[in-house]
């Protein structure tokens, strides 16, 4: 079946992004088989380019790579784990899950771990046969390829504490998330959808496992409400948390059968925190905590915090230009089968501004930069969209005169700058 095919594939995706065993196990497999078949395929006293060993320096070699290799292993996770804790600490502990799921950290493991776990296998081999220059070339080569993807490693943990790189990751996941629960373009003349539809009956009563709405299988949705001949309202947005006897659900008219509620929780993704798939406000609130984390007296860097108001306007535009709000999914006949909230034009705009604009009040940059963005966004939005600008427009305003009593500073921190400070005013 299509839908639970769907909720499977989320689900299957969602635990192999974050395992740090199945890359790693995969090496691990090579290894052992590369560390029994290697020394099988010896001939003769001469290896690759050239390489002539006794027994003894051969054994030495691999017992070398063994030994050092797993103890540069436990190394090596030490400092990433200190990264990541440094990384947590500097911007958002909602950025561990960006290491986690990162391919070259997990590839690297398990280059690293490989030659010695070839190495150790490669050993029970060394005999009184050919002497295993082979397997000794094999392992070298090993050891080169764990040297490079040191380098690598070194240097994606160092772009991944990079706050561009940070907000450009983040940017994108909201881009791809924002496809996903606005599809269709902004239309002034659409009304609530939830209008449209017959009257609600009582709620239905979540009893799964507690934790965060990360998805919603809506396919499946669909599914159940055609069978059942009615509309299926979800209450709470992804990104929620729900728990055991919460109300999610509930029908919109007549049902000709009750749909299974076992079915309707399976088609509820619940996880232990939220992911970009399905929310976009995920995104924004991450830029929002690295930008107001760098606000703060202890670490006082209004830099990050306006490179944050630059991909935060870049999220806004495109939202500017998107049908916002709670969503109707229909069936292939075009039957309203799933309604679904999602947060609206205000409420994004305030998750987006207001936290910055708090905590940057007294810094010219951010002050500044958030200005800018407000003159640009009200020039792209659509009119309907525009009272909300201009309310943060006053609200920043309002700010600026209470952090700045001097006129000379005030004018200095209200005027338009797209670069915070050292650029020019918006024309």
């Amino acid at each position: 079946m299509r839908t639970v095919s769907w909720g499977f594939r989320f689900r299957a995706r969602e635990w192999l992004d974050r395992s740090w065993i199945v890359v790693p196990a995969l090496y691990i497999v090579a290894a052992l088989a590369l560390g029994r078949l290697i020394p099988s395929l010896e001939s003769g006293d001469v290896g690759p380019f050239g390489l002539s060993l006794d027994r003894d320096s051969a054994r030495s070699i691999l017992e070398a790579v063994a030994g050092g290799m797993i103890a540069f292993t436990g190394l090596v996770v030490s400092v990433a784990v200190v990264v990541v804790q440094f990384g947590a600490s500097q911007y958002t502990p909602r950025l561990v899950l960006r290491f986690r799921r990162d391919t070259v950290v997990k590839n690297a493991l398990g280059i690293f771990i490989a030659p010695a776990l070839y190495a150790l296998v490669s050993l029970v081999d060394v005999g009184d046969g050919d002497v295993p220059n082979l397997t000794v070339a094999v392992a070298v080569l090993l050891l080169v390829s764990a040297v490079f993807a040191f380098f690598a490693l070194v240097a994606r943990l160092l772009d991944l504490l990079r706050p561009r790189r940070l907000y450009d990751q983040l940017r994108e996941g909201c881009e791809q998330a924002i496809d996903q629960v606005y599809p269709r373009p902004f239309d002034d003349t659409a009304g609530d959808p939830a209008t449209a539809l017959p009257s609600a009956g009582d709620p239905i009563s979540f009893h799964g496992r507690s934790g965060v709405l990360s998805a919603l299988d809506r396919a499946a949705l669909v599914e159940i409400a055609t069978a059942a001949g009615t509309t299926i309202e979800v209450l709470l947005p992804v990104g929620s948390y729900v728990h055991h006897g919460c109300p999610l659900f509930r029908l919109r008219g007549e049902a000709s059968a009750e749909p299974p509620h076992k079915a309707l929780e399976r088609a509820a993704i619940v996880a232990e925190e939220r992911t970009l798939t399905q929310d976009p406000a995920f995104a924004i609130r991450a830029i929002v905590d690295i930008a107001i984390r760098a606000l703060s007296p202890a670490v006082n860097d209004p830099t990050t915090a306006v490179q944050g108001l630059d991909v935060l306007e870049a999220i806004l535009q495109l939202l500017a230009r998107r049908d916002l709000g709670a969503s109707l999914i229909a069936d292939p006949d075009g039957m309203p089968r799933v309604l679904y909230p999602a947060p609206d034009w205000p409420d994004l705009v305030d998750l987006a501004l207001t936290e910055i604009r708090f905590y940057g009040a007294n810094s010219h940059q951010v002050t500044r930069r958030m200005r800018a963005l407000l003159a640009e966004l009200f020039a792209a939005v659509p009119p309907a969209r525009r009272p909300v600008i201009e309310a943060q427009v006053a609200l920043l305003d309002a700010a600026v005169i209470r952090a700045h009593p001097d006129p000379g500073e005030r004018a200095l921190a209200l005027t338009a700058d797209h670069m915070g400070l050292g650029g020019h005013a918006p024309s």
